[in-house]
């Protein structure tokens, strides 16, 4: 534990930031800054489904499920999950992934988006734009510069600036006029509706299948790390917060008998699923296999939430000397901990394993403890 915690100290410095500025944390299940409010500061929101209707006058950085922005914002949006839909004015820039994405209102800075299908309408974006996705429709004018990739790219309003297109197929619909330069990779050659103009320099290079580069694999990498830090995060808030009284029961456990509780969850990770394959065997124990197996796979999953809420909690209390507690520093403290180390080869993947067991183990006893009291 004094490994993780030396390790910790580094990362909670660089959290520091994040969780000492003046914002607004909003988190649970369904999360919503209502019409009729007004927020003053930076809000941080998080839940299954996320609604932002109220101005915030400074950034909104969401994710969840499904995230709704309509209200008005006066710095920055950052959003990420299954669909993201900003409907609002931003004064400054919006970068948001999603499965789904559409923008609809007027962006002061840049638009940094990617997702499986994405829309960008309203009024336009005051600077540049890169995105990224399976379907990329643009409808809003773009006072930049503008990068775009995608299989079908679809681009029907004023681009000021250059404008760079890595697609399957481009087409300029009759809105298009783009000022700048167009320079484009594609399996054939653009289609240009009646109306479309370009008064810079076409250059066209036919699309050639190709190995990824370093800077490409790089941007999935950061993409699947930030997501994965946003399920976990959101995940274990949910948890957290929800079920508060067993969360501290199972802290508690971890934080009074570390190394025991580790060897425990040891053990349970060998035995349940070594149980579970046996009882296979039999005719007989085929139900019960297949149900401890089942079993099993739930309990890691409930690991893999519990995690940033042991060990947030325990570094928590360790540096602020107080009670352990359950709340969203708790949380977020320990949910960038397990991102952080699991992404430092070796040591890192070692001190992972170790909190692992750890919540294994704490969540085992209280389990057997929960089923004593029953019988």
């Amino acid at each position: 534990m004094k490994k993780v915690l030396g390790c910790a100290f580094l990362v909670s410095v660089l959290a520091i930031p994040l969780v000492s500025s003046a914002a607004d944390f909003r988190f649970g299940k369904q999360t919503s800054i209502e019409a009729n409010e007004t927020v003053a500061t930076n809000a941080y929101l998080g839940g299954g489904s996320v609604v932002s209707a109220g101005p915030v006058s400074g950034d909104v950085l969401a994710g969840g499920g499904n995230v709704f922005v309509n209200g008005a914002v006066g710095g920055d949006v950052f959003a990420g999950g299954g669909n993201v839909i900003v409907l609002s004015n931003v004064v400054g820039d919006v970068r948001v992934g999603g499965g789904t994405v559409i923008t609809q209102g007027k962006i002061g800075g840049d638009l940094i988006a990617g997702g499986g299908q994405v829309t960008v309408g309203g009024p336009g974006i005051g600077g540049d734009a890169a995105i990224g996705g399976g379907s990329v429709r643009i409808d809003a004018p773009i006072a930049g510069n503008a990068r775009i990739a995608g299989n079908d790219v679809y681009l029907n309003a004023p681009i000021k600036g250059d404008i760079f297109v890595q697609a399957n197929t481009l087409t300029l619909g009759k809105s298009a006029v783009i000022s700048g330069n167009l320079s484009y990779k594609a399996s054939k050659e653009l289609v240009k509706e009646d109306g479309a103009i370009v008064n810079g320099h076409i250059s066209f290079e036919p699309r050639v299948e190709q190995k990824a580069t370093a800077v490409g694999i790089a941007a999935i990498i950061s993409i699947w790390v930030l997501m994965k830090f946003l399920a976990l995060f959101v995940c274990a808030l949910i948890v957290g917060l929800t079920f508060k009284r067993y969360s501290k029961a199972v802290i508690k456990k971890a934080a009074e008998r570390p190394w025991f509780e580790i060897g425990k969850g040891l053990v349970a990770f060998i035995v349940f699923p070594v149980a579970s394959i046996l009882c296979l065997v039999t005719l007989v124990g085929i139900p019960f296999g297949i149900l401890g197996l089942f079993g099993f796979a739930v309990t890691l999953i409930f690991m893999w939430i519990m995690m940033p809420i042991v060990v947030g909690s325990v570094i928590y209390r360790y540096f602020t000397k107080r009670e352990l507690e359950v709340s969203w520093k708790t949380v977020l403290l320990g949910a960038f901990v397990c991102i952080v180390l699991g992404i430092i080869p070796f040591i890192g993947w070692f001190m992972l394993l170790l909190i692992s067991l750890l919540s294994l183990g704490a969540i085992v006893t209280v389990e057997w403890e929960i089923w004593k009291e029953w019988r």
